[in-house]
């Protein structure tokens, strides 16, 4: 299909959808961790809890292999057995679901917010069963959800609220850092704020969790309750007691992830720079909207989602025009896996039928961002 226009600028290169932040001065510490001889869970991979304690304003950390794994973790931590019932959102990426199932228990979907395409609270309380025991929640773009309603309602039914992060590093709900709750999962998966390559990690304020959080990570024992002494089997002076995965970090995915780190307020300062761009240039038009951004709380624009009136003909003008766009996300309960489509569940259609998202990521020029503004502006207009 030919579109009406033509970008009158250099063509030549594509602007990727997402892009990964790689620090340039990785190689020495890898190094140093290949030359030391130890590069299963050790020192850099205790340094890295202990940064990611004082990043992000936590009590506790543990560190995993992927985002994934944070969430089973944490679905672990909280008890969660065959036949229970989670109360989630259809509007993520599958493995906020799948490791649901993975743990035997039952995604109930909610309902999201229209606007925002987070959670929608009143949703929640209206699907909570005497079979629920948690509730998860999505910050999604990095948008954060209303935690404060979501927190009084887990408060009346007595049920553990889990945070899934991996959009939200660097996310502010309020004046609280996203990461400082009692739960939250968090990813280092290549295209996030920051990246090792695929990792992640979970924080907690609450001390019960966290200690099951440690045993969930090596098949039900907590290696640091090991006291350094030789011995020949572990597993008969720390007898598991709770069943346990292969979930640990080692030192050389930890010693990227610590420089990563010292680098996350340089890409959520490039990320602010693009969002806010976009906001401004976008917030009167007609064809194409964005989610709802609150005053009170800080995105950190770790995707930048759109709803357009038609998104094929969109679509076709932005890759045309060497700009990628994508449909980051599908309604999962369309999934049979999930049960099948729950039709009462009429702002994920929506969410569905209108959504795509544009580049956002710190390799992205300032010329590059001035393109896709001036397509997308373009296509409002015809």
């Amino acid at each position: 299909m030919k579109t009406m226009f033509k970008y009158d600028g250099n063509l030549g290169k594509e602007i990727r959808c997402s892009g990964a932040f790689i620090p340039k001065d990785l190689d020495k510490d890898i190094s140093e961790v290949l030359k030391s001889g130890w590069i299963n869970t050790g020192k850099k991979e205790k340094q890295l809890r202990e940064k990611i304690c004082n990043i992000f304003n936590a009590k506790y950390s543990v560190a995993t292999t992927s985002g994934t794994g944070s969430l089973k973790s944490a679905y672990s931590a909280i008890g969660i057995k065959s036949g229970d019932e989670i109360i989630t959102t259809p509007w993520t990426f599958i493995a906020t679901n799948t490791a649901i199932l993975e743990m035997g228990a039952k995604p109930v979907f909610a309902d999201i917010q229209k606007d925002t395409l987070n959670i929608d609270p009143k949703s929640v309380e209206e699907k909570i069963t005497n079979k629920t025991k948690a509730v998860v929640c999505v910050h999604f773009a990095g948008n954060p959800v209303d935690l404060d309603q979501l927190r009084d309602i887990c408060r009346k039914y007595n049920l553990p609220l889990i945070e899934d992060c991996c959009h939200a590093m660097g996310s502010y709900y309020k004046d609280q850092k996203i990461g400082s709750g009692e739960l939250c999962t968090f990813s280092l998966q290549t295209v996030k704020i920051i990246t090792c390559g695929d990792g992640g990690f979970v924080t907690t304020s609450n001390e019960e969790y966290y200690s099951k959080l440690k045993k969930s990570l090596w098949f039900g024992i907590d290696r640091e309750a090991r006291d350094g002494s030789l011995n020949v089997d572990p597993f008969f002076d720390y007898m598991p007691d709770t069943l346990g995965f292969k979930l640990n970090m080692n030192d050389i995915t930890a010693s990227m992830a610590n420089i990563a780190l010292e680098y996350l307020d340089t890409c959520l300062q490039r990320r602010k720079y693009i969002g806010e761009r976009y906001r401004d240039a976008f917030g009167n038009f007609e064809k194409v909207s964005m989610v709802k951004y609150h005053d009170f709380n800080t995105p950190n624009y770790q995707i930048f989602p759109l709803f357009v009136e038609d998104r094929k003909k969109f679509a076709e003008i932005m890759w045309e025009n060497n700009i990628h766009v994508h449909m980051n996300n599908r309604r999962l309960d369309q999934y049979p896996i999930f049960g099948g489509i729950d039709t009462s569940l009429k702002n994920v259609q929506y969410a569905e039928d209108h959504h795509i998202m544009i580049p956002c990521h710190y390799e992205m020029t300032n010329s590059d961002i001035d393109k896709v503004i001036d397509i997308v502006t373009k296509y409002e207009k015809i």
